[in-house]
């Protein structure tokens, strides 16, 4: 999991309780019932919640592990949404981008197109600004549409407090209203994917 940055585990809460507290009041809406902007894909009776962090490691291989599945579980009716926890300084600029990428296209292949641009960069610091991810986001010819993404965040914000997540990577497998299983760090989150892919293979 992302708490064994260099500084110690307790340097990184801290700094991480910090851009959590900005990214809540960057993203709170006027009020708590203005609608928020989800982006999610698929539908079925399960739904998998995934908060990661960009510039986590964990994080960025436990999206590499689940790429090549992800359209596959959405097909098979697997409702997923995708939350970023904002455990890094960069994180909020990186959220803003992909909920720019999945508004202007709806298309679950365009959302991963991005999300993979994303972690590309994050993992080797080659973006900094908004000026480079455009300019990446162009390059690779992936469209954005920039709106105000405070409903989005808000929603993000609602789902990390709802699911009490506190570290990255944290999948929610929601089986039923009583059946919710929440995983964190890589192993545990393989251990969930398993126990859905078994679900799916029940049906």
């Amino acid at each position: 999991m992302c708490f064994s940055a260099r500084g110690g585990w307790l340097s990184l809460l801290m700094r991480s309780l910090f851009i959590l507290v900005a990214f809540l009041a960057l993203s709170r809406p006027v009020s708590w019932a203005a609608e928020e902007r989800m982006f999610s894909y698929g539908k079925g009776p399960y739904e998998l919640i995934i908060f990661t962090d960009y510039f986590c490691a964990p994080c960025q291989k436990a999206e590499r592990e689940l790429d090549p599945v992800l359209e596959e579980i959405i097909e098979r009716g697997v409702k997923i949404t995708m939350v970023d926890f904002p455990l890094y300084k960069l994180t909020p600029l990186y959220a803003r981008h992909f909920l720019y990428a999945v508004n202007a296209s709806s298309n679950d292949k365009e959302a991963l197109r991005a999300r993979r641009l994303l972690n590309d960069r994050a993992s080797r610091m080659g973006a900094l600004t908004a000026e480079h991810l455009e300019r990446d986001f162009k390059n690779a010819g992936i469209a954005i549409k920039p709106y105000d993404t405070k409903t989005s965040l808000s929603a993000y914000s609602r789902l990390i407090k709802k699911y009490e997540v506190r570290s990255t990577p944290t999948f929610v497998f929601v089986y039923s209203p009583t059946d919710i299983r929440k995983y964190s760090g890589s192993e545990p989150v393989k251990k969930g994917m398993a126990e859905l892919k078994k679900a799916l293979s029940a049906q």
